[in-house]
C-alpha cells in the first residue's frame, strides 16, 4: 500500500466516479483502476462497488477511507513541516492559558525573519505530553499541581521528557466582574457551593492527575465541562459560573470582564515547560523559552 493509492481512493470516493477522478488526477482511467484493484488484492478487501450511477463505498471501503484520510493528512503535515528547510519552525503545545497566548503574541513582535512557520495548540494535558513525546511539538507548557509534582516527574522521566519549573503560583477563582463574590478578598470552598463550576474536559484521561484545575471536587454540586477557552469566557461572563486557575490572565485578552480572587488552599501550581530530552532543541525554541521564562517571572513579580 502506498500513500498515492490512498490518495486515489479518496479522490474516487469524493467524486463518485473512476473516470472523473482519473481526469482530475491527470492519469489514465485504466491506470487508476489497476492501482485500486492492486490495493484491494493486497488488503484482501473490496473498496468500491459499481452501479449505474457511478461507484459507491462498501462497508470495508468506508472504514478504509477513514484510515486513508489519516495517512494522507499525516503525509501532508510532514511534507509541509520539512519542505522549507530555511524557515524557522516553532510548534508549541499548551494547556488552556490566556497568558501563553499573550506571551506568544508579544514574542512574534520580536521575530524579524522573513520566513517562519509557527504553531500554538491549546489541548488537554495528556495530549500536550504526547505531542512532546512524539516530537509533534517542540515545547509543551503545563502547570502541575504541587501534590502531583513528584508523581508527574517520574511519569515524564519514563517518557524521556524534561520538565523545567519556571514559577509557582497560588490558585485563584475566576468569575465575571459583577459576580456576587467579586468583593471578597479570599474565596473558600463553602463560598462556591451554590455556583456552577467550569473545568476543561480531559477526554478519556480525566483523572485528577491530568486536570488543569487545582480543586477538590467533593464540594462541587454544579459542574460544567468544556473544551475551549472561548466557551469558558462566555460562560463566566454570562452567568455566575466560576473556574479555578493560576490567577494569571492578561487584561488585554479579557477586557477586564473577568477578575480573579485568591482561593483558600494549601496547594499551588508549578508552571513550566516540557521538552523531549532525546531531541535537539532549535535556536528559535531556545529563544522562545528564554522569552517565556522572562515574561512569566515578570508577571509573577507584579
Amino acid at each position: 500500500m502506498t500513500i498515492q493509492q490512498c490518495k486515489y481512493v479518496l479522490a474516487i470516493a469524493k467524486i463518485g466516479s473512476f473516470s472523473e477522478a482519473a481526469k482530475q488526477l491527470f492519469i489514465a482511467q485504466s491506470s487508476l483502476s489497476i492501482s485500486v484493484k492492486s490495493l484491494e488484492k493486497e488488503l484482501e478487501i473490496k473498496i468500491f462497488e459499481r452501479s449505474g450511477n457511478g461507484v459507491y463505498l462498501t462497508d470495508e471501503g468506508a472504514e478504509f477511507v477513514k484510515y486513508a484520510t489519516q495517512i494522507c493528512e499525516s503525509s501532508n503535515y510532514i511534507t509541509e513541516r520539512y519542505k522549507k528547510r530555511l524557515s524557522k519552525k516553532l510548534y508549541i503545545a499548551t494547556q488552556h492559558y490566556d497568558f501563553i497566548a499573550d506571551i506568544f503574541g508579544n514574542f512574534l513582535k520580536s521575530v524579524e525573519d522573513e520566513n517562519y512557520r509557527f504553531s500554538i495548540r491549546e489541548i488537554e494535558t495528556y495530549n500536550v505530553i504526547r505531542d512532546i513525546e512524539r516530537a509533534i511539538s517542540d515545547i509543551g507548557i503545563i502547570a502541575i499541581k504541587d501534590g502531583d509534582y513528584e508523581t508527574m516527574k517520574r511519569y515524564l522521566s519514563k517518557k524521556k521528557l524534561l520538565f523545567t519549573p519556571v514559577i509557582e503560583v497560588k490558585p485563584h477563582v475566576f468569575f465575571r466582574k459583577g459576580h456576587p463574590l467579586s468583593k471578597r478578598k479570599i474565596i473558600t470552598t463553602s463560598d462556591l457551593k451554590k455556583y456552577p463550576y467550569v473545568s476543561y474536559e480531559q477526554g478519556e484521561h480525566d483523572s485528577s492527575f491530568f486536570t488543569e484545575e487545582l480543586v477538590d471536587a467533593s464540594y462541587i454540586n454544579k459542574h460544567i465541562e468544556i473544551s475551549d477557552r472561548a466557551t469558558l469566557m462566555n460562560l463566566l461572563i454570562l452567568t455566575d459560573a466560576y473556574t479555578i486557575g493560576t490567577g494569571i490572565m492578561p487584561s488585554a485578552l479579557n477586557k477586564n470582564d473577568i477578575i480573579s480572587v485568591p482561593f483558600e488552599s494549601d496547594g499551588h501550581y508549578i508552571i513550566g515547560h516540557l521538552i523531549n530530552e532525546e531531541r535537539k532543541i532549535s535556536d528559535i525554541t531556545t529563544e522562545f523559552i528564554r522569552y517565556m521564562e522572562k515574561a512569566l517571572k515578570s508577571i509573577c513579580a507584579l
